[in-house]
């Protein structure tokens, strides 16, 4: 993976966050929705299964969950403490 693609994508999952944690939900929302497919390429991209596994069950699967609930504090504290550590 382009290291210049994966910092561009933490950028933009940092400003995420920080929209989620000033409460607009839907704005925090549909910007995840436009990053949702460089996270699943990158996971699908990952050489290590366990990686890959860890990615999928520790913060895809509950970040989508959130957004369903449109719990914006959760997905932001999925993408704060899970996905970007993840992708570190």
């Amino acid at each position: 993976m382009d290291k210049e693609i994966l910092d561009g994508l933490k950028k933009n999952l940092n400003d995420i966050a920080d929209i989620l944690y000033k409460g607009d939900t839907i704005e925090g929302i549909a910007h995840m929705s436009n990053v949702i497919p460089d996270i699943a390429t990158i996971a699908s991209d990952m050489p290590d299964e366990e990686a890959r596994q860890e990615m999928i069950d520790n913060a895809l699967i509950p970040l989508l969950d959130a957004m369903e609930q449109e719990d914006g504090t959760l997905m932001a504290d999925i993408i704060s403490y899970e996905l970007i550590p993840l992708l570190d």
